[in-house]
């Protein structure tokens, strides 16, 4: 069964927007533009294309499958709003995840009336994942099943053999999305060509995090192609500004690549380090193990640490889930920057 079938019926029969055609060489006098530049806009009064075919090329080059398994969007957090929209039904259809993880894919869901079903992650096995509990966790009408690798905040790995598992076990049910926005920092190899030759595996990227382009705003979804193509019809033309597909091209040319790898290898080893210094500081209760540029602790003291590091004008991220009392998400920063945080530790330490 194509995946593509499990799509919200009016979606499957959508006719979608037709752009204005892009001839290079014609005479543009089809898209009511401009035909005057405003200071410091070159070329900017003309509409991008609307869907960037060589921007295309290179990402799929990057994730090694072919063009027609990917759409480039507006950061992979559109691509998680695509997916909900295609595959729900209000009031219907649900999506499972796998708590405590990113928090959009629940608030995608209760924007388009999906219901929330969740297999939380077990806290005392270090928030491993358990995909027998997360197939039990299924209803009938859950069209989507979140799973996020490395997991946010928590930064654990879901293994292959597990995504794989709940694709088969869910084929003609379910369409299994791994968000791999840390997965340049896992050392483990992505799924994307998985997804590109699955009929209901879909994968995430971002260029946010490895890239160091989170200012960009782009993506991509890879899968299979007739998903792709669904996707493709919901997308807004003209989604990716002209500078954004320009400097996206630039940073994906092989010695831009190249200097992203090595400051994703400078990233692991900081936090391990960072990790290691952190587990020594008795405001701290518990560093878990991670394979995102992040780091999830527990502080003896909560509050105490939270106002000093405020008190030294740091700011870590903060959670409200029961899971994650006392907790917070600590991003890896440059050297410099987490030497400031663990001073700010060490000065609120006890003596």
């Amino acid at each position: 069964m194509s995946a593509a079938a499990l799509a919200r019926p009016e979606i499957r029969a959508l006719d979608a927007y037709a752009p204005a055609r892009q001839e290079s060489g014609m005479l543009r006098l089809n898209a009511n533009e401009a035909s005057w530049t405003g200071d410091g806009a070159q070329g900017l009064n003309r509409y991008p294309p609307a869907r960037p075919r060589e921007l295309h090329e290179q990402l799929a080059a990057l994730y090694g499958v072919a063009a027609d398994n990917l759409l480039a969007t507006r950061g992979s957090s559109e691509a998680i709003d695509l997916l909900v929209r295609a595959f729900c039904r209000p009031g219907a259809d649900s999506i499972l995840v796998t708590p405590p993880t990113f928090g959009m894919y629940r608030v995608y869901a209760a924007i388009q009336g999906a219901r929330l079903v969740t297999a939380p992650l077990e806290e005392a096995r270090d928030f491993a994942f358990d995909a027998g509990r997360a197939l039990g966790a299924c209803e009938d009408a859950t069209k989507l099943v979140f799973l996020c690798s490395p997991n946010n905040p928590t930064g654990g790995l879901v293994s292959e053999a597990d995504v794989l598992r709940l694709a088969r076990a869910r084929h003609g049910r379910s369409l299994v999305v791994v968000d791999e926005a840390y997965v340049e920092f896992s050392g483990a190899p992505s799924l994307a060509r998985k997804a590109a030759e699955s009929c209901n595996l879909v994968v995430l990227r971002t260029l946010s995090k490895a890239l160091a382009l989170a200012g960009a705003r782009c993506g991509a979804v890879i899968g299979p192609a007739d998903v792709i193509r669904l996707l493709d019809g919901l997308l807004a033309p003209y989604a990716l500004a002209r500078p954004v597909i320009d400097c996206v091209r630039h940073a994906l040319t092989p010695p831009n690549l190249e200097r992203a790898e090595a400051a994703a290898r400078a990233v692991i080893a900081e936090r391990e380090r960072l990790a290691a210094a952190l587990a020594a500081s008795p405001l701290v209760q518990r560093v878990w193990a991670s394979r995102g540029n992040f780091l999830l602790v527990r502080f003896a003291r909560p509050a105490r640490a939270r106002a000093s590091l405020r008190e030294q004008g740091i700011l870590v991220r903060e959670f409200d889930d029961a899971a994650l009392q006392g907790c917070a998400r600590i991003t890896i920063g440059a050297p410099d920057e987490n030497e400031r945080l663990l001073g700010a530790l060490a000065a609120e330490a006890p003596a």
